[in-house]
């Protein structure tokens, strides 16, 4: 993805290489421009259990920006690119949307019950101490 139009005399715009949804952690990402911006040490494993890697390069004025994605099994080349002022068409009925809880099934819930867990061992236990303390505090004074 290319950032917004560039104009002759506007400093370096930047372009972005996403890899996303793969299976494998072990990736490096390729891009055509030298002077990289940033770029990811390891890839992010999301909550799919996929991993995610990005890398942003800047690029000057009817640059040609191309991004290659070498796994253990090969190399994929990406797509044309996209400016990023360019809406963005759904092509297929999987959307990211965290807030929908009936997608997450029972995990939710598991994970809900957990936390309220250890919330509640960690009262018992600040309890323990406080009463312990009281009661070492009473046996050397009195």
């Amino acid at each position: 993805m290319k950032s917004k139009k560039l104009e002759e005399g506007d400093s370096p715009g930047k372009a972005a290489c996403l890899a996303r949804n793969f299976s494998t952690g072990n990736i490096s990402l390729e891009m055509s421009s030298a002077e990289v911006v940033y770029e990811q040490s390891t890839a992010i494993l999301t909550s799919q259990g996929f991993y995610s890697a990005m890398k942003v390069v800047n690029v000057t004025k009817d640059t040609e920006v191309t991004c290659q994605a070498h796994f253990d099994v090969g190399t994929m080349t990406a797509l044309p690119e996209k400016e990023a002022e360019e809406p963005v068409t759904r092509t297929s009925n999987k959307v990211c949307n965290s807030t929908d809880t009936s997608a997450q099934g029972t995990t939710v819930q598991r994970v809900n019950m957990l936390s309220m867990a250890v919330l509640a061992l960690r009262v018992l236990l600040a309890k323990s101490i406080a009463f312990n303390t009281l009661m070492s505090i009473k046996l050397v004074l009195f």
